[in-house]
C-alpha cells in the first residue's frame, strides 16, 4: 500500500514538473541548427540617437567621456533596436551629413532567444562601438567652423519618420551653442529673437519631434548666459514636441540614463 502510494505521488510530481517545463521553455536546443533556446519576455523595439559635436569648443577629454558613454549605452540594446548616430552640421543643411543606422539583428524566433541570437548581437554591439570610433575623433578639427544643431535636428526628424512607433531617445554631446552664419549663442553675440521659435512654428519649417526624448550632455547651467541659452532649447524642444527635461540638460554624467523620460 505505501509503495503504491509513493508511485502515485510520484507520478504527479514527474506530471506536474512536464507541466512546469512546458510553461516555462526549455534549455534543450529546439530550433533547427540546435543551440540553447530561453523563452524571453519581450519589450518594444526603440530607436536610440546619438549625435556628436566635434568643434574646437568640445575638448578631446570631453570626446573621450562621450566614447565611453556611448559604448556603455549601446551595450544596452536589444535585438531589434535601432541605432543612428549624427556628427552635428557645421553651418547649414547644404552639407553631406556624416551619419549612420542600423537595426540590432532580431531574433529567430521572436518567442524565444537561443544561443546564436546572443552571439549576433553581441558581435553587432561589438562592431558599432567600433564603427562610432570616427565620430568621436579629436584629431583634424581646425577645418571645423560652425556648430548647427538646428539643421542636424532635421536629420534627427527624418530618423524618427523611419521608425515610426518607436520609443525614441536622443543623446546629443555638445555645449548646446549654436553657431552658424544666422545664430551665434557663443557668449551670446548673435541670439535668436524672443518669437524666433513661434516664428519659425508658425512657417512650419520646425523639425517634427513628436515623442522624441532629450538628453543634452556637455552643457552649462551655472551662468545666467547658460540659463538663457537653455530657455531657448526649452522653448524650442517643446515646439517640437519632443521632451527636454531639467535633469536630461547636464554637463558631466557618470552614465547615460537609459529610460531618461521614465
Amino acid at each position: 500500500m505505501v509503495a503504491r502510494e509513493g508511485r502515485h505521488l510520484l507520478g504527479l510530481c514527474c506530471a506536474v514538473g512536464l507541466q512546469f517545463v512546458a510553461a516555462c521553455g526549455t534549455s534543450e536546443g529546439t530550433a533547427a541548427g540546435g543551440g540553447e533556446a530561453t523563452e524571453i519576455t519581450r519589450r518594444p523595439p526603440q530607436l536610440v540617437v546619438f549625435a556628436y559635436d566635434r568643434s574646437t569648443s568640445i575638448s578631446g577629454h570631453q570626446l573621450e567621456i562621450a566614447r565611453q558613454l556611448t559604448n556603455e549605452r549601446i551595450r544596452k540594446l536589444d535585438h531589434g533596436d535601432r541605432i543612428a548616430a549624427h556628427q552635428l552640421l557645421q553651418l547649414s543643411l547644404e552639407e553631406p551629413p556624416l551619419r549612420w543606422t542600423q537595426d540590432v539583428p532580431a531574433r529567430e524566433f521572436q518567442e524565444q532567444e537561443l544561443a546564436r541570437d546572443s552571439i549576433s548581437r553581441s558581435r553587432f554591439l561589438q562592431d558599432a562601438q567600433d564603427y562610432l570610433i570616427a565620430f568621436t575623433d579629436s584629431t583634424d578639427r581646425e577645418s571645423i567652423n560652425g556648430t548647427d544643431i538646428l539643421s542636424t535636428l532635421h536629420d534627427v526628424a527624418a530618423d524618427l519618420r523611419a521608425a515610426p512607433g518607436r520609443k525614441s531617445v536622443l543623446y546629443i554631446f555638445s555645449d548646446m551653442l549654436q553657431s552658424n552664419r544666422t545664430i551665434d549663442m557663443e557668449g551670446l553675440r548673435a541670439m535668436p529673437a524672443s518669437d524666433w521659435v513661434q516664428r519659425q512654428k508658425a512657417a512650419g519649417t520646425l523639425p517634427d519631434l513628436t515623442g522624441l526624448c532629450v538628453v543634452a550632455i556637455g552643457a552649462r547651467v551655472d551662468t545666467d548666459a547658460a540659463q538663457r541659452v537653455k530657455r531657448f532649447w526649452d522653448e524650442y524642444f517643446e515646439a517640437t514636441g519632443a521632451r527636454l527635461e531639467d535633469a536630461n540638460y547636464m554637463l558631466r554624467p557618470v552614465m547615460l540614463p537609459e529610460h531618461p523620460c521614465g
